[in-house]
């Protein structure tokens, strides 16, 4: 017998190098894709969360929220309320109308990050996973996943630090976790990429960064995880909304910031903690801005930028060829 299951409900030809796929995620659920195979490239990004604020602007009866990745979004609605047929026919009109993506400023908010590199409860979280899980792991070598992540990528310990402070990590959207928020690299030469923990962990501390694939994640609650950790940040969520910084909202992140991390001492970590989860009067760094997409294009697409991205990508394939599989 075969099998003609498909969960595409719907295909749109918008005229790009992807069509909008329309796929069915359950009775309240529906998921759009820009196209069926997964790339990273940021111009995708600006254009989802652009059509996705023009879509909530409309304040369409029935329509419960929605979740925006970087290639995708997750729309929850009451199917009683609001079809699935009359949502893709509001979707593909705003997608259809849509103006040339290199037209768009984005309003992204910069925030800058303190990290300590490989602190003492990453490495309590290493070492419990070693002691419970898997002692073999061949990434956590050193009570640190950094090494692995270097090797992964062809290049040495001190060189993806530098990496991982040297770019701004843009956010395509919350989600996943509670104020939680999925950030990717700017610039192309620094895309570090790494293959999740095998099996996941059971424990993260709070404020852990680590990354997966090659997208880079602080987690803003002791929880599980898979993501290759190197540090620990500061508090990026607050559910007791003490601090004035989550007054009106728990979660520091909104879609479109960008973070840019630079290293501090463990000892600097644990004090910001206390002054903001206890005094509650540290103040966090986040400047007003943009992004010029016509701008950001014309430099990721010029020659010098090419050409290393591809210099860089052929030293990562070495890396991955070469490092332990997971």
């Amino acid at each position: 017998m075969t099998n003609n299951y498909n969960t595409v409900l719907r295909k749109l030809d918008i005229g790009e190098d992807f069509d909008i796929l329309f796929r069915q995620a359950g009775d309240g659920f529906m998921q759009v894709e820009y196209g069926y195979e997964q790339r990273l490239h940021l111009p995708d990004s600006f254009r989802m969360l652009a059509v996705n604020e023009r879509i909530l602007n409309r304040n369409i009866a029935g329509l419960i929220e929605t979740v925006p990745g970087l290639r995708t979004n997750m729309f929850h609605f009451d199917p009683e309320a609001l079809s699935v047929e009359a949502l893709m026919e509001i979707i593909a009109e705003e997608e259809g109308g849509f103006r040339d993506v290199s037209t768009l400023n984005v309003q992204s908010r910069l925030i800058h990050l303190p990290i300590a590199f490989g602190d003492s409860q990453t490495k309590a979280a290493i070492e419990k996973y070693l002691g419970s899980l898997r002692a073999d792991a061949p990434n956590c070598e050193n009570g640190s996943n950094l090494d692995y992540i270097a090797a992964c990528n062809g290049v040495t310990v001190g060189e993806a630090k530098q990496m991982i402070l040297d770019v701004e990590w843009f956010n395509s959207g919350c989600g996943f976790w509670p104020g939680g928020g999925f950030f990717w690299p700017m610039d192309p030469r620094k895309a570090l990429v790494v293959p999740k923990y095998n099996p996941p962990r059971t424990w993260t501390p709070e404020g852990s960064v680590g990354i997966g694939g090659p997208c880079l994640f602080t987690y803003t609650t002791p929880a599980g995880g898979g993501y290759q950790l190197f540090g620990r940040t500061i508090p990026t969520f607050q559910f007791a909304m003490k601090h004035p910084q989550f007054k009106d909202n728990p979660c520091l992140y909104r879609n479109a910031d960008r973070i840019k991390l630079h290293e501090v001492t463990e000892r600097e970590i644990d004090e910001i903690y206390a002054h903001v989860h206890d005094k509650t009067d540290y103040v966090y760094e986040v400047e007003q801005g943009e992004i010029s997409v016509k701008d950001y294009l014309n430099w990721l697409n010029s020659d010098e930028i090419v050409a290393e991205t591809a210099a860089f990508k052929r030293r990562q394939a070495e890396g991955v060829a070469a490092a332990p599989k997971l």
